[in-house]
């Protein structure tokens, strides 16, 4: 076989003529000669018409096929393949080295000097190929190049062709050596050159207070030209806000995702807040490296990745991101965190995308009779090995440290305690996840259990190589297969078949050089991810929990178990006898939802009541509802209560005294609240009202004038307890606030596992 190889490369070239039609450069108002159609010697940029052009070159042979043109520069070509990082990040760029060597050239063919028959000098005799190449094309990243090896008597279209896009280039050297370096495409995610979101260019016209609702942008204009007409803006890398705006103007809604509204000053930056809700790992990955790293559409197949992440994940991930970040990172979290692999593919050309999974007992399996002999190489990884996973969620403040563990308010802690006595020592790895949002403990326990299953035992790193034909892909970069060999055996001696997954995979014209991993998967993972688990880990308002499931799952159908477990300790209230503590939400039928309580569900109390003369008489408010539903749930207590919101204690007084003894405030999640009293003339006792507490409902308050004309005694009604109406005063009109419901829906409710400690009225 006689081996061919061929690099193209993909130049911007422009399709005008100089000086002619739309093309308005001429001599010698805008150069003084004609340009050479490329980008650098264009002379009126804006009229450049791109037209790109395709240059071939070979590696010279006495037997190079004169059916394919080809300029025969090029001394050699390296080529170092990528590696794929299995649910690490986005692993190693490959690397395409081509050396060319210079020489003379006429700048007669296509896509050369379209006027050389006008440039009155022999273009042959002046300079060499690559030095006017150099000058000509000096933009090269970001170009398409293509390695292309075949065998004498095959067509160039059934050639392998790998494609790589141009990184670098030197030369030429005075000893005419030309280099060109290429990588492969997820090199643009890389931080020198994508970040997300991208740097905004506002800020602050002049300072704003803490409770501004109104912000103006600078330089003039620069609202319309980068801001969207509503959002999230960081401004002065301390404070998040949303906004709507109208041209430069802001309004914006303060203190959002954490931070505290806080005075600003003039130029303080205003930055964009990029944030994904509840995506899918897929479609925030194909944004990131679409929109920040400006990977063509056509290299990422979403389809085939939704297909992937749908069938294997079905997990939803939510991040903000507050300061430009390098997409590179962003992307090598989501791999880590939601157990994926991704890795471009030069023959497909296309990003590929798999999540994490047992290699099949039946996958391909290479041993003696396929593997070159001697070419079989095993590492052992002890420093990848991991017994403790410590993983940070539910991040507090996007403005802090992503690897701060304060800025985190829950964590999820998965030990393999056989794993520790195994191998003498713990073996810690800390995750701190923006991408998981709060009550996402089971999606953190998941990434937790996914680490495990990969690491518990180190997986040991094979390499070995392949005989091959041209045009052979029988073995594929990503791709799961088994391996067999003396090396790999059983405790009995018995010979054993390895599962490992292709990092690497070098492709020599007659053989394929590969380096593996050992796919170790031990699936502590529950299978059906029909069955979902969500679970309020700390105190919480006003909580839907279909709002919930959706920032975790994707949307429900009928068959789907979603079960929410409130856990012991924890309290979940409202901040408004408006609104329940717990709305359960709208649910296609069909959808089995289960509630287990072992904290406890709380509504408001209500607040006390001030009896006055018109305007300044103020009812006292019933207590908030607990729980309502419209939906079928089947709810177990586990030591768990449902209490209904106190309401407020009623005051009572006199028409001499006025307004005297306010009522207290229920007892609630967040208390009623009082009415504070001021003493008058002559008083000889006195005590304020008492908010209502989680624990306890507040006391009236108390006024005592015991002399003169007249004397009062005046006790103001106490707030209700748990479930309980506000106490009346003496007045007959002095009516005290309602009890709080401990369900709205009871009908839609089924109690599984016995009543439970439920506390005030259950209504339909």
């Amino acid at each position: 076989m006689k081996a061919l190889t061929y690099v193209e490369i993909d130049l911007d070239y422009c399709s005008l003529n100089y000086g002619v039609g739309a093309c308005t450069a001429s001599i010698p108002a805008t150069g003084p000669r004609k340009c050479m159609n490329t980008l650098k010697t264009c002379q009126v940029r804006t009229k450049f018409v791109n037209a790109p052009i395709t240059l071939r070159f070979a590696q010279p042979a006495d037997y190079l096929p004169r059916d394919i043109e080809a300029i025969p520069s090029i001394n050699g070509v390296s080529f170092t393949p990528g590696t794929v990082s299995l649910g690490e990040d986005l692993g190693q760029r490959a690397t395409l080295t081509v050396s060319f060597g210079d020489h003379r050239w006429s700048d007669a063919a296509p896509g050369f000097d379209k006027y050389l028959a006008e440039r009155g000098y022999d273009a042959f005799a002046r300079g060499t190929f690559w030095g006017k190449f150099r000058a000509r094309h000096p933009y090269l990243r970001g170009r398409a190049i293509r390695l292309i090896r075949g065998v004498v008597g095959q067509a160039l279209a059934d050639m392998e062709t790998r494609h790589y896009i141009l990184e670098s280039f030197t030369g030429p050297t005075p000893d005419g050596i030309y280099t060109l370096t290429a990588k492969d495409v997820l090199k643009l995610a890389d931080g020198d050159r994508a970040q997300a979101p991208k740097l905004s260019n506002g800020f602050l016209v002049s300072g704003i207070t803490a409770v501004a609702t109104t912000a103006t942008l600078s330089p003039s204009g620069v609202g319309n030209a980068e801001y969207p007409a509503s959002g999230y803006v960081a401004i002065g890398g301390k404070e998040i806000c949303g906004f709507t705006r109208s041209a430069d103007t802001l309004t914006l809604t303060r203190a959002q995702y954490g931070t505290t509204a806080a005075a600003h000053d003039a130029q303080d930056r205003a930055q964009l807040v990029l944030r994904y809700v509840a995506q899918d790992p897929a479609n925030i990955i194909a944004n990131l490296l679409q929109n920040y790293a400006e990977v063509p559409s056509e290299f990422i197949p979403i389809t085939a990745w939704l297909t992937e992440t749908q069938a294997f994940n079905r997990r939803l991930y939510t991040g903000v991101i507050a300061e430009p970040t390098s997409v590179g990172d962003l992307c090598s979290e989501l791999i880590e965190q939601a157990g994926l692999a991704i890795w471009w593919s030069d023959i497909q050309q296309q990003i590929r995308l798999q999540v994490l999974r047992q290699i099949s007992t039946d996958a391909q399996v290479f041993d003696a009779g396929t593997i070159l002999q001697g070419t079989l190489s095993v590492q052992e990884q002890p420093s990848k090995r991991i017994s403790q996973v410590w993983t940070y969620f539910g991040q507090r403040n996007p403005l802090q440290g992503v690897e701060e563990p304060d800025n985190y308010r829950s964590t999820a802690l998965t030990v393999d305690l056989q794993a520790q006595t195994d191998y003498g020592a713990p073996a810690i790895k800390k995750i701190f996840s923006r991408w998981i949002p709060a009550f996402g403990r089971t999606v953190a326990l998941r990434l937790n259990n996914i680490q495990l299953g990969r690491f518990r035992d180190p997986p040991r790193k094979l390499g070995f190589s392949l005989f091959r034909v041209p045009g052979d892909q029988t073995v594929r970069q990503g791709g799961g297969y088994r391996i067999g060999s003396q090396a790999f055996q059983d405790e009995t001696g018995a010979m054993v078949t390895v599962p490992i997954q292709v990092t690497r995979l070098n492709p020599d014209v007659d053989k394929f050089s590969i380096e593996a991993e050992e796919m170790l998967f031990v699936n502590f993972d529950d299978d059906d991810l029909s069955d979902r688990r969500i679970i309020i880990d700390g105190d919480a308002t006003n909580l839907n929990f279909r709002t919930i499931h959706d920032t975790l799952y994707p949307a429900p159908v009928s068959g789907d178990v979603v079960t929410f477990v409130i856990e012991a300790g924890v309290k979940v209230g409202s901040t408004n006898v408006a609104f329940p503590a717990i709305e359960v939400g709208n649910w296609p039928p069909g959808v089995d939802l289960k509630l287990i309580i072992h904290g406890r569900i709380q509504g408001k109390g209500g607040n006390g009541g001030r009896w006055g003369l018109g305007s300044s008489n103020i009812p006292a408010e019933p207590g908030g509802t607990a729980l309502r539903t419209r939906a079928p749930i089947k709810v177990e207590f586990a030591g768990g209560e449902i209490f209904g919101g106190g309401g407020g204690g009623y005051s009572t007084g006199s028409l001499f005294a006025g307004t005297r003894a306010t009522g207290g405030g229920g007892r609630g999640y967040v208390g009623g609240a009082i009415y504070e009293m001021s003493t008058i003339g002559g008083e000889t006792t006195f005590s304020q009202p008492v908010a209502g507490t989680p624990e306890a409902a507040g006391a009236g308050g108390v006024t005592i004038k015991a002399s003169g004309n007249p004397t009062w005694n005046i006790q103001g009604g106490a707030g209700g307890d748990a479930g309980q109406p506000g106490a009346p005063s003496g007045n007959s009109d002095a009516i005290p606030g309602a009890a709080g419901n401990a369900v709205d829906g009871i009908s839609y409710v089924t109690f599984t596992a016995g009543a439970g400690d439920r506390r005030g009225p259950e209504i339909n």
